[in-house]
């Protein structure tokens, strides 16, 4: 299964702030509809790879246009990562706004929020157990490496449970199973899903009918939040299984009543400058100042969240 090019843009690295980054996650940029006819974008990942980086600075890694360029973006005090609105304890996830006056100068994708699998979609397009799924993050080999190539790690999804499952750090959790390689680094990476579709019957050799199928559409089902380990002859062993966060648990995230409060009075903003936000299909119109600051504006009206001691 060839993987589009343009989904690999869609991620970055993240490194606590050091001479040579060291990498311990994958971040990946998302897309929030605005009512204007543009889009939000943001910065997703784990939120215990987040927990992994405090305290301290931390740097972010992202691809720019021009062979083997990139844009390290360093971290400030403004910086803040949102969490679930409700269940902050067992939803592995954490959100950032990404706004910059610089955005043509990247070479990155983003995710659209519409992609996002639903359980409506899931009915829709029968996804289930034994659809292809597929990875995009951080090679842990190359943590240290100077550019952004991410590696890309097939599988199929195991199981879509019904109740919550286990997990070490978060609980009892909302989350698909997938049967997938894995290696460190692939924490807070996107996973994507293939819809399987049906093909017109065929008759074979014996005048048999036979049923025939391929592969559709390409979902977004979620975040990895890591592998599943078994203990066996007292050793910790990879069991080939990797736990995703689903995409509307993400979703909840992005709608936290604080963001959207903040994409609101950027909205209130830029309507009365007539200005766009950014343009899905021309990401340059991003590059207004006047977002920026409309966001930061308005990310400053909302309490500021406490930091870990």
């Amino acid at each position: 299964m060839r993987i589009p090019h343009a989904i690999l843009k869609c991620v970055g690295f993240i490194s606590h702030d050091r001479p040579v980054p060291d990498y311990i996650g994958t971040v990946f940029v998302v897309g929030v509809a605005s009512p204007l006819g543009g889009v939000y974008l943001n910065l997703v990942t784990a939120k215990h790879v987040t927990e992994d980086i405090d305290p301290g600075p931390f740097i972010i890694c992202l691809k720019a246009k021009g062979r083997n360029r990139k844009i390290m973006l360093k971290s400030s005090d403004e910086w803040t990562w949102w969490h679930h609105p409700t269940e902050p304890d067992a939803v592995d996830v954490a959100v950032m706004p990404f706004a910059t006056a610089n955005l043509a100068e990247y070479d990155v994708e983003m995710v659209p929020e519409k992609i996002f699998v639903t359980q409506e979609e899931i009915e829709k397009s029968a996804l289930g157990v034994g659809d292809e799924t597929f990875s995009v993050g951080l090679f842990g080999p190359l943590s240290n490496d100077p550019h952004v190539d991410p590696v890309v790690r097939g599988g199929n999804i195991a199981m879509m449970p019904t109740q919550r499952i286990p997990t070490k750090d978060f609980g009892m959790v909302e989350a698909y199973v997938v049967e997938s390689r894995s290696t460190g680094g692939l924490s807070g990476s996107p996973v994507f899903v293939r819809e399987t579709v049906r093909l017109p019957t065929m008759i074979d050799a014996d005048g048999e009918t036979v049923s025939m199928s391929g592969v559709g559409r390409i979902h977004f089902l979620g975040l990895t939040h890591g592998h599943w380990d078994v203990e066996e002859y007292a050793k910790l062993m990879h069991s080939g299984m990797s736990i995703v966060v689903p995409a509307r648990k993400i979703s909840e995230v992005l709608h936290h009543p604080e963001l959207v409060q903040m994409r609101e009075e950027a909205d209130k903003t830029l309507a009365k400058k007539n200005l766009p936000v950014t343009d899905s299909a021309k990401p340059g119109l991003f590059t207004h100042d006047d977002f920026q600051s409309a966001l930061k504006k308005a990310s400053r009206r909302v309490k500021p969240k406490e930091k870990k001691q």
